[in-house]
């Protein structure tokens, strides 16, 4: 069953979008969420969806640092964690050959090393049997024409999960890995990057068989299965979230 009383859930990234809609599904499910991001507006929206079901932390996933001192508080708390999701990701790279050392470092910083610190952090106070869900994308399989950086970002967080998932050292603690790949999803930051009609043409009529974007709570669904119980034999494994377009 897909119940999660008595969880303690760490999402990352919880204050828009897919982390958003995770940290509400959770929550309703039963976990206690603790709500993480750096947007003060955002930490406001997820305190109110949490009310008494969790709390919520700021923290700038891009500094390692930061992450640790964040465990070390949620250890203070808490003492342990029962389902990590690391949902915190950004898009925004230039076209590849207007790349400087900066955009770099904008993008991978987060979607990259924050992912993995999130999760070396979190290693120590997960409990025996405990779920870590990453949240990557279908550009990370079949490629996003026009932003290689973040396909190249997303497709390390497929490899990086699957692997750690089959880790002879996490399997002996019973803690699964495994990934949801978004396709295209409405979000505020995905309905800014199609305001001109252009691409959202582009997407519901060719890129997506079945002709329409999806939703976060369609995402935070899959999220919940692998938070579960019910996906008890899964790990190293991915679950695309994307209408089809990795097939088509």
């Amino acid at each position: 069953m897909m119940h999660l009383q008595n969880k303690i859930a760490l999402i990352t990234g919880a204050t828009s979008g897919i982390g958003l809609a995770a940290t509400k599904r959770l929550a309703s499910a039963g976990a206690h969420v603790i709500a993480i991001g750096r947007s003060r507006d955002g930490l406001a929206a997820a305190a109110a969806a949490l009310g008494d079901r969790g709390e919520v932390i700021a923290c700038d996933v891009a500094n390692p640092d930061a992450i640790a001192l964040l465990m070390d508080r949620i250890r203070d708390l808490h003492r342990r964690l029962d389902i990590l999701v690391v949902s915190a990701g950004v898009s925004n790279a230039p076209d590849i050959g207007d790349l400087t050392m900066a955009g770099y470092s904008r993008l991978m910083d987060v979607n990259c090393r924050g992912a993995v610190f999130s999760f070396v952090h979190a290693l120590p106070l997960l409990a025996n049997g405990a779920s870590v869900v990453f949240v990557g994308s279908v550009a990370g399989r079949k490629g996003q024409p026009g932003d290689p950086l973040y396909a190249g970002s997303k497709g390390f967080i497929r490899s990086f999960a699957r692997n750690a998932g089959t880790s002879p050292d996490l399997l002996e603690r019973g803690i699964r890995v495994n990934v949801v790949a978004p396709g295209p999803i409405d979000t505020p930051l995905t309905a800014a990057a199609t305001a001109d009609g252009n691409a959202n043409a582009y997407v519901t009529g060719q890129l997506v068989p079945m002709h329409r974007w999806g939703r976060a709570e369609e995402v935070a669904e899959a999220i919940l299965f692998l938070a579960s119980d019910a996906s008890s034999f899964t790990t190293g494994a991915e679950i695309t979230v994307d209408g089809g377009m990795a097939h088509a």
